[in-house]
């Protein structure tokens, strides 16, 4: 259950994503404000956890919160820079969006080669991460295409899209995988004992 909720979750970050960069590629600071987004997120746990530890009472800490508050700080600093400094870290949002592009395509490929024996898994069912690899390999590899913010993050949106239709490609064909082991293997079975019960009825009867 963990996981399907964990696995929802990123599904519909990623489709709420896609779409927002879908709408607003052609927004000059499109990626400054990508940036201050990514900057409150690296804020946001690293303050929580800092405050929590704060708040605890001395005795109730552990090596563990005293070993997280050096990397909570170190978040907390770089996301507080990527907020007031976003022009700084815009190339670098560029080549990040193209990696997990790469990463993402490639991710459901090896996912669905490895599940091609247990799951019915079509072959037009590659399209789409494929798809999606490719563009994350164009985005880095095309310093030209780099060049033009808008095709970018157009791209980042539409693949992210992709990637949202081939997980549920996936997730139906995991269902349908488990109806069909879950569904009852000896229907043969059943004529066979209802013609015993029609052919015992009458013997009784003669009785």
């Amino acid at each position: 259950m963990k996981k399907v909720s964990i696995n929802l979750l990123t599904n519909v970050i990623l489709l709420l994503a896609g779409i927002i960069l879908i709408i607003f590629h052609g927004v000059p600071t499109v990626l400054l404000w990508g940036c201050r987004v990514m900057g409150a997120m690296f804020m946001l746990p690293a303050l929580v956890f800092l405050i929590m530890v704060a708040v605890r009472h001395a005795d109730a800490r552990t090596s563990t919160d005293y070993l997280g508050v050096l990397p909570a700080v170190g978040g907390l600093c770089f996301g507080l820079v990527m907020m007031l400094k976003a022009h700084l870290f815009d190339e670098i949002l560029q080549l990040l969006m193209g990696l997990l592009l790469v990463v993402l395509g490639l991710f459901h490929v090896i996912y669905l080669l490895l599940s091609r024996n247990s799951l019915n898994i079509k072959g037009w069912y590659f399209i789409c991460p494929i798809v999606v690899a490719i563009c994350g390999m164009v985005s880095l590899m095309v310093p030209s295409l780099r060049e033009n913010v808008s095709a970018v993050v157009l791209m980042t949106g539409i693949c992210l899209l992709l990637f949202n239709f081939t997980s549920l490609q996936e997730y139906l064909a995991e269902r349908r995988g488990r109806r069909a082991l879950t569904r009852p293997a000896v229907e043969p079975g059943a004529p066979a004992d209802n013609a015993q019960v029609e052919t015992t009825i009458p013997h009784d009867e003669a009785e």
